[in-house]
């Protein structure tokens, strides 16, 4: 928890040098936090699982806002289960999309306001598998 603290700062820091230099600022990747029920397929069972922890989804409310970053990917998807972005290897999770959703693309809100799509590239199963995680894919509109 000490460590998200401290990312949370950095992470408050990067945004206002980026709007004080009259940029956008754009986050993404693995946090390895789901955030909401909606992102853990089983969330009852996980509630004791590193990674969807109460005091780890009230440090990613913490740095979730709409005047600050924007979950985009939440935004576009508000009431849906997932789009998961993990699975993990064991138990055929893939196969039964019984993943959570760990990767993100957190934006300023004017940038999270002009993205057009938002999901995972979910690869395929089978051999052609090589990770454990999907890509998080936005598409942006150009800036006006």
């Amino acid at each position: 928890m000490g460590f998200l603290a401290s990312f949370a700062r950095q992470l408050d820091r990067a945004r206002k040098t980026a709007r004080a230099a009259g940029r956008e600022f754009l986050l993404l990747g693995d946090l390895n936090v789901a955030h909401t029920r909606l992102d853990v397929t089983n969330w009852r069972s996980n509630q004791k699982s590193e990674g969807f922890l109460p005091e780890e989804r009230e440090w990613f409310d913490s740095i979730v806002s709409p005047r600050t970053l924007v979950d985009v990917v939440r935004a576009q998807h508000p009431d849906t289960t997932g789009p998961m972005s993990w699975w993990s290897w064991m138990g055929g999770a893939f196969d039964r999309d019984t993943g959570w959703r760990i990767d993100y693309h957190l934006a300023t809100p004017g940038l999270a306001k002009r993205a057009v799509t938002a999901g995972t590239d979910r690869p395929a199963s089978g051999p052609e598998r090589v990770s454990d995680h999907a890509a998080v894919v936005v598409d942006y509109a150009e800036a006006s």
